[in-house]
């Protein structure tokens, strides 16, 4: 299950849940309003073998076949 941070858009309270994808989102636990998810810091990271072949990273050929 993925963790979400949520922000009260009335009293600024933020928060964060581990929830699944399609669990209602929070009430604020201080003024009782619906939370608003936010964007949060992901650790993906295009590391190791086989990505590559998706075309990731490829640079364009310069003219005069280098």
């Amino acid at each position: 299950m993925p963790i979400y941070n949520f922000k009260c858009p009335e009293c600024g309270h933020e928060l964060e849940q581990l929830m699944k994808m399609d669990d209602p989102w929070p009430k604020c636990p201080k003024c009782n309003w619906f939370m608003e998810k936010r964007m949060s810091i992901t650790s993906f990271i295009l590391n190791g073998n086989n990505w590559e072949k998706d075309g990731y990273g490829l640079r364009s050929k310069k003219k005069g076949g280098k």
